[in-house]
């Protein structure tokens, strides 16, 4: 169950040198139950430098929980979906989470084919996520429904930071939004960005606290951040103070829960059958999926423009500046690039 905190882990190489005793030790003095390492992407391992399996033993010997995540394009199901199992049984993931985006818009089918036969092999009770979207309202062609049907629960990624909205707002339309396509608050897992990247700034201590106290009240269970290579030492102090578990509820949450029920009671009527509507029109042609690539080692934007025969490296890095950064000349290995 992704009950509790956890905190993403991206590259773990980068995460303190890949020293999983000094990981999860900065992971418990901040109260985390977990990490969630990326295992993944496609259907190919992700490298690490290390097999997945002996990061999840490492970090489950030190008293950390190991889940396993993957980014899934859905243009291979079956291939993803082996990848998905494999983490989860060699691996010995205590969780699965399925990181699906844009690829999944309008491809129902590759969503049942992932999901299915995931829960097909891993059983009823294991706990398996998707992580995406944090706003359904903006993203209606995406299968969340489907989703919903195979897995334990919803990670929206509520990077409230990046979509400089307050925090109480970002989260109220999630939940309304995650509530008018069948997930009650308690499969619901909100995602944290405590990230700094471009005209993105980190986001506030307090809006960290108040993030996870407003998960709390609203009735998730479990909140998770992006990401531990990302977080200084004042987001690792706010996530250490940020309150997750259950505790006497105050006359101000008492309140706070009440009035956002009944703000969810009216909204919630109208997204559904907004839905319903959507539901009964056909659903849109597929758009064919967009060409990616993965980079290796000693890649360079000009080299893989010239093996996709692209006129220069210029137009890559401006689609795909925002992966990136401010210098093109810095790309790592395992970063996804869009083709033009």
């Amino acid at each position: 169950m992704l009950a509790g905190k956890w905190v993403w882990i991206w590259n773990w190489q980068r995460c303190e040198g890949g020293d999983a005793s000094r990981l999860a030790a900065r992971l418990r003095a901040a109260g985390c139950a977990g990490a969630l390492v990326k295992a993944f992407d496609w259907p190919r391992w992700f490298d690490q430098g290390l097999a997945w399996r002996e990061i999840a033993a490492q970090l489950k010997a030190h008293g950390v929980a190991a889940g396993g995540w993957g980014y899934c394009y859905g243009n291979d199901p079956a291939g993803e979906a082996q990848r998905a199992i494999e983490t989860a049984q060699y691996g010995q993931a205590d969780l699965l989470v399925l990181d699906v985006e844009a690829e999944f818009k309008g491809n129902p089918r590759a969503a049942d084919a992932l999901c299915g036969t995931i829960r097909g092999m891993l059983g009823p009770e294991y706990s398996l996520y998707f992580s995406s979207f944090a706003l359904a309202r903006y993203h209606r062609p995406f299968p969340f429904g489907i989703f919903g049907r195979y897995c334990t629960g919803a990670v929206p990624q509520v990077y409230w930071n990046a979509f400089r909205w307050p925090v109480d707002q970002s989260l109220d339309w999630a939940y309304e939004d995650y509530a008018a396509v069948g997930f009650a608050p308690d499969r619901v897992f909100p995602a944290g960005g405590l990230y700094r990247e471009g005209i993105v700034g980190y986001p506030y201590p307090d809006e960290v606290r108040e993030f996870a106290q407003r998960t709390r009240v609203t009735g998730s269970r479990g909140v998770s951040f992006w990401s531990y290579e990302h977080m200084n030492e004042e987001m690792w102090e706010a996530v250490r103070s940020a309150t997750v578990e259950e505790e006497g509820m105050s006359s101000a949450e008492f309140d706070q829960l009440n009035a956002s029920a009944s703000q969810l009671a009216g909204r919630v009527g109208q997204l559904e059958a907004e839905v319903a509507a959507i539901r009964s029109t056909p659903p849109p042609t597929a758009a064919p999926p967009p060409r990616t690539y993965t980079v290796q080692p000693g890649d360079t934007l000009s080299g893989i423009a010239a093996s996709f025969g692209l006129d220069g490296w210029q137009r890559l890095y401006e689609i795909n500046a925002g992966a990136i950064g401010d210098d093109p000349n810095r790309i790592y290995p395992g970063q996804v690039l869009v083709i033009p």
